[in-house]
């Protein structure tokens, strides 16, 4: 895959439109830090102080995208790989980050995202996967609505249990949400901002990889 032909293909105003267009996919959630409209991308740290992030896929997807921005910063910025380079299943690459507090994100080849950090300022290894969790569950918001929580819970439980996306991370329409589960049937919920439930499965069979799409 080509990662982005379009960006070199493009330049000038070709080059600013085709960014303002795509802007959902690569802007902050609203609920996330930020008030910065700047945007970052890789930087050369070897004259000055910082840290070290090391990315390790555990998951049985390539990462095609590490996106790593100051926390300020609106936008999410560049991708921090190169243009043909990926991180397969089982491999690390790290990161030499300049000194200050960074959000990162994890992208599928399909710019889903797998896994994210929030407000970075140390040494830090981001897993992505399981090697036991080996199935997929593609979690896409088709809504119009931006969705803050997801729930994955073995059916037998009696309790929904924790937020799989974490206190910061959000699925805004149109995006796309990659999760990894340990073969099993599962009950399902996702929820607004507001903790009110959007969309609700229960005894999902998920021995297979699954995509769940929820519309308005």
């Amino acid at each position: 895959m080509n990662k982005r032909s379009m960006i070199w293909a493009l330049i000038g105003l070709l080059l600013i439109t085709a960014l303002a267009c795509s802007a959902f996919e690569r802007t902050k959630s609203p609920q996330e830090p930020g008030t910065s409209s700047s945007t970052s991308g890789p930087v050369d740290s070897s004259s000055t102080s910082g840290f070290e992030v090391k990315v390790v896929n555990r998951s049985p997807d390539e990462i095609c995208y590490v996106l790593i921005s100051p926390s300020e910063d609106e936008m999410w910025g560049d991708d921090w790989l190169g243009e043909e380079e990926t991180i397969e299943p089982g491999d690390t690459r790290t990161f030499e980050v300049p000194a200050g507090t960074y959000d990162i994100k994890v992208e599928t080849c399909g710019e889903a995202t797998m896994a994210t950090a929030w407000e970075v300022d140390d040494d830090l290894s981001l897993i992505v996967g399981d090697p036991k969790a080996t199935v997929r569950l593609l979690v896409v918001n088709n809504s119009d609505t931006e969705i803050c929580y997801v729930y994955i819970s073995p059916s037998s439980a009696e309790e929904w249990g924790d937020d799989w996306m974490g206190s910061m991370e959000s699925l805004p329409p149109g995006a796309s949400r990659m999760f990894y589960v340990q073969p099993g049937v599962y009950d399902v919920q996702a929820a607004d901002c507001d903790d009110n439930g959007l969309a609700e499965e229960y005894e999902v069979d998920l021995t297979d990889d699954t995509t769940w799409t929820i519309g308005d």
